[in-house]
């Protein structure tokens, strides 16, 4: 046994240490961003771990236990205490104290009904689905949210690691619907947009059926689902996004992002920056990762020239050139440039440590938000990676502090 829990004192103590990690080397970023994920949602529990290991350590004179123990619970009691409420920010944005969660519908009890046909796909006709998050017993007038998942327009599905989030909300007597949206390259970003809107109008259309507020709805996404999200917000009755045959309105009454893409020209810029000087072994491990995770490989990556492909490439091979080729299309599919007083209320959620390097873009995108006078909240989370809210969200500190986030602005809509 002391053998085990001395293993578990000096496993916690690497986890914490994990948490703090931010190296400044984009290639090491990669290779550490999925540990450090699951450093974050073990952090509560790695520090309990690290505590008791403490406390066994001191009554055996274990001292090397005793420490180990001692430096994960310190580091993983840093993290949670830094995590910030964004109670403060919502008071002054708002001009009120946030209300207080809805209380649960039926005990919380929620149904859902899957793989639900909400209308057809532009390009191809094939169905378009969704799966809906019902409270039981829901009335009229309740909160509907459409989630757009991420996975940088290429991957993902519905359904995504969000099932635990979708039942805390549809329990608290919000209607969800999850959206399956084409992906590339079977569709462009102004089609994903499309049947975003497409997806607004379905539940306009059928709010009465299921007891939503037509002038009650959220969008909702993470990453690529968030820059799809704030598009479809701020960029509302523009020609290019409107689904084809339909003139209807497409404004919502909030938006949620997490961690979203902001600036694809600042973003391209990300991806086109050579690595620093690490070895080639480490910079063909970070972008191999990255290319199995997006299925990026082309023909040159499969002759073995990967780091001339894939990642680096990424959003030109997307849109269709760099963003010096075609500065207009890069321009028409940012959030940030369509920015104005007339876009929804926004609740911005980050990580300070995001591997792909979006922290600054969404500080600018909350500025200019603040500019254009829109009610705008972003509630940054220190030492946090990009995805911090997919991972065992259940016990992860940060992912129910952001969950915490999500209702207290949903309360205020």
């Amino acid at each position: 046994m002391k053998s085990a829990l001395k293993f578990l004192a000096f496993l916690s103590a690497a986890n914490g240490l994990l948490l703090f990690m931010r190296p400044r080397d984009t290639s090491l970023n990669m290779l550490i961003w999925f540990p450090k994920m699951i450093a974050i949602a073990l952090s509560a529990v790695m520090g309990i771990i690290g505590f008791l290991s403490m406390l066994f350590g001191l009554m055996k004179r274990d001292w090397s236990m005793s420490l180990a123990g001692f430096l994960s619970a310190g580091l993983a009691a840093r993290y949670i205490e830094e995590i910030p409420d964004g109670l403060h920010q919502f008071s002054s944005v708002f001009g009120r104290e946030s209300d207080e969660p809805q209380a649960l519908n039926n005990g919380g009890s929620v149904e859902i009904h899957r793989n639900l046909v909400i209308g057809q796909k532009p390009r191809g006709g094939k169905p378009f689905l969704a799966d809906l998050w019902l409270p039981k017993g829901s009335t009229s007038g309740d909160l509907g949210i459409i989630y757009v998942h991420g996975g940088g327009w290429r991957i993902g599905d519905k359904d995504m690691l969000t099932r635990p989030f979708f039942r805390r909300l549809a329990g608290k007597g919000y209607v969800i619907l999850d959206i399956a949206y084409s992906l590339h390259p079977e569709a462009d970003i102004p089609t994903m947009v499309r049947e975003v809107n497409q997806a607004i109008l379905w539940m306009k259309e059928n709010s009465r059926a299921y007891g939503v507020d037509p002038e009650r709805i959220v969008l909702m996404g993470g990453s690529a689902g968030a820059h799809l999200s704030l598009l479809a917000a701020y960029a509302s009755g523009q020609p290019e996004f409107q689904p084809a045959g339909r003139n209807n309105n497409t404004a919502v009454s909030g938006v949620v992002a997490y961690y979203p893409v902001a600036d694809l020209r600042e973003t391209d810029d990300l991806t086109q920056n050579e690595y620093s000087q690490v070895p080639r072994l480490v910079k063909k491990l970070a972008d191999g990762m990255f290319n199995r995770i997006f299925d990026l490989h082309s023909n040159a990556s499969a002759k073995g020239n990967d780091h001339n492909s894939g990642y680096k490439n990424y959003l030109s091979h997307i849109l269709g050139g760099a963003a010096e080729e075609i500065p207009e299309i890069y321009d028409l599919l940012s959030p940030i440039t369509h920015v104005s007083k007339e876009c929804p209320p926004t609740l911005l959620l980050h990580g300070s440590d995001d591997v792909f390097g979006l922290t600054a873009h969404v500080r600018c995108l909350h500025r200019a938000l603040q500019g254009a006078g829109v009610p705008a909240v972003l509630v940054e989370y220190p030492h946090t990676e990009h995805g911090f809210d997919l991972i065992l969200p259940q016990i992860s500190p940060v992912a129910q502090a952001a969950t915490r986030e999500v209702e207290r602005f949903l309360s205020l809509l």
